[in-house]
């Protein structure tokens, strides 16, 4: 089962806990700051860029939702593969991942900290 199929269950049964970022490799924390240096993205927004990579993959690059399209570190649904700079074949790149990560984020939320917050009130953030 996915991260997100797993956490939509949990949520149903009332367990709305998150995952602590320690849980993210260090390959894919270096990844997000190499994407955020491509994207132009001030460092102050690594924690929350962060939280929610472990909140969506655990860090698992080209993790799959057997129950949806998306993937990816920050799981992107098909719709939204064009914002990796690759399309789909980006996916299996842990910085290009992150950059379409940070696309989707920029474009919907303008900053890492409000899609956090909306994942927080949610437990989602697509």
């Amino acid at each position: 089962m996915t991260t997100h199929a797993t956490r939509k269950k949990r949520v149903a049964h009332g367990d709305t806990s998150e995952r602590d970022p320690s849980v993210v490799p260090e390959s894919s924390k270096s990844a997000l700051r190499e994407a955020m240096r491509l994207e132009k993205i001030p460092t102050t927004q690594f924690q929350d860029l962060l939280w929610i990579m472990a909140q969506e993959s655990s860090g698992k690059v080209d993790a799959r939702n057997s129950y949806s399209t998306a993937r990816g570190l920050f799981q992107l649904l098909r719709n939204n593969y064009e914002l990796n700079p690759n399309g789909a074949d980006s996916f299996g790149n842990d910085v290009e991942e992150c950059q379409g990560g940070i696309r989707y984020i920029r474009q919907r939320y303008h900053s890492a900290a409000k899609a956090r917050k909306f994942w927080q009130r949610h437990h989602w953030y697509y």
